[in-house]
């Protein structure tokens, strides 16, 4: 889902995520992770995973930039065999990735490297046409009229351009040029017809992402897990938070020292998924995409956000108050309430639940399929962590983890009196 409640991944429904006989199991398994308690954030995790909504959560809240509240508790998988969290298990970030795509793009841009209104044409071969009204400003607010969703991976597949294991992917050649799926990737996004001019609607899109992050490899002239590692994490410090290149060497050893939370049984691959991104068409593109394939704890997306909320109060290093307030700020595309990158609340069903971003300064933030959410109240001057895998292992169910959502923000808000 996305920040505002909709569905964060466009691609159809899996089925209910209700997980197995564990998921009634009462008293939730906790993982050592020393650091404040708020009882009624606590009461609302604990619930959540005996209701079975999440066989793992971890949840982090930060207020003033301290550290309030850190937990985590639960099952990292319950099939095909249970294995309790382990302190230092990743989550799969799912469409959380969007927002550290969006920050390479807020850097270049900082840097003087990136023009956002410049036509994405200018890095992408073959968008000619229609597309050349396509800006890197349209693709952050996504706003450029791509659909929603393709299942790009059954053609990626299909071709075998997805690096088969063992395997190392040809690396973006020069400036960010295609080496393993990019080409195939890039030729898909200049056939898939707009449904809309660009600029005139808001369609949430991954396809939108999809080609932001192939643009950004360009601009950037390096590949997108480079330019993350190098303009993002490495700044903030950030040494748990990485994409899984298929084949690359790096991603094999960070496998081997750490566990995953589980998601989906997946169809596509006939296997329960851990430490291998949920997303199909960022699995086919070799594990690295612009909207989705980022692996991490719940103390470093704190971090991330920290350091965008520094920024927005113009006391950070790491990213000029103007660039940070351009992003944060709501696009003006008819029919939406994003901003670049960033979501914002979508009226009183928000998952950002009753009380939170009701001030004048309001609140950003992004949801993800898998079951995470980073929120930022920016009058409160909190920064909201909720990583689950309640995807695992049948899929989605929208209304749960929005439920599970909005009890978390409103515990959160209720213990802190904001």
């Amino acid at each position: 889902m996305s920040a505002g409640g909709r569905e964060a991944s466009p691609s159809p429904s899996h089925g209910e995520g209700r997980g197995g006989a564990a998921a009634s199991a009462g008293r939730p398994l906790e993982v050592e992770d020393a650091g404040p308690r708020l009882p009624r954030v606590s009461s609302a995790l604990a619930a959540a995973h005996a209701e079975g909504v999440a066989p793992a959560l971890s949840a982090v809240v930060l207020r003033g930039g301290a550290l309030v509240h850190a937990e985590t508790l639960g099952e990292a998988r319950r099939l095909p065999t249970p294995r309790p969290l382990e302190p230092g298990d990743l989550f799969d970030l799912a469409s959380l990735t969007k927002l550290f795509t969006a920050t390479v793009a807020a850097r270049l841009l900082a840097a003087g490297r990136l023009d956002l209104d410049a036509p994405a044409s200018r890095w992408l071969e073959g968008f000619g046409g229609e597309k050349r009204a396509i800006t890197l400003r349209h693709l952050l607010a996504h706003a450029s009229g791509l659909p929603a969703w393709r299942p790009y991976w059954q053609v990626l597949r299909g071709t075998g351009l997805q690096a088969a294991p063992g395997s190392t992917p040809s690396p973006p050649r020069g400036e960010g040029g295609g080496g393993g799926a990019r080409p195939a990737l890039e030729a898909l996004l200049a056939a898939e017809p707009l449904e809309a001019s660009p600029g005139t609607r808001a369609v949430y899109s991954d396809l939108g992402f999809l080609a932001l992050g192939l643009a950004l490899e360009r601009a950037g002239g390096a590949p997108l897990d480079r330019l993350v590692r190098d303009l993002v994490l490495a700044p903030l410090g950030l040494g748990e938070t990485f994409f899984l290149r298929e084949g690359d060497p790096a991603a094999a050893a960070r496998r081997a020292a750490h566990g995953f939370a589980a998601t989906r049984l997946a169809p596509s691959r006939g296997r329960v998924l851990e430490g291998e991104v949920d997303d199909d068409n960022a699995w086919a593109a070799g594990g690295v995409a612009g909207h989705a394939g980022l692996f991490s704890r719940a103390r470093e997306v704190a971090a991330f956000g920290e350091a965008w909320r520094a920024a927005l109060d113009g006391r950070s290093p790491f990213l000029p108050r103007d660039v940070a307030v351009e992003f944060a700020r709501r696009a003006p595309t008819p029919g939406g309430d994003r901003a670049l990158g960033w979501d914002t609340p979508s009226g009183p069903e928000t998952s950002l639940g009753a009380r939170l971003g009701r001030g004048p300064r309001g609140a950003v933030g992004h949801l993800g399929y898998t079951g995470t959410s980073l929120w930022l109240d920016l009058d409160a001057g909190l920064v909201c962590v909720l990583l689950t895998n309640h995807c695992h292992p049948g899929g989605a169910d929208k209304a749960r983890i929005r439920g599970l959502r909005r009890r978390f923000h409103d515990a959160v808000a209720e213990a802190l009196g904001a």
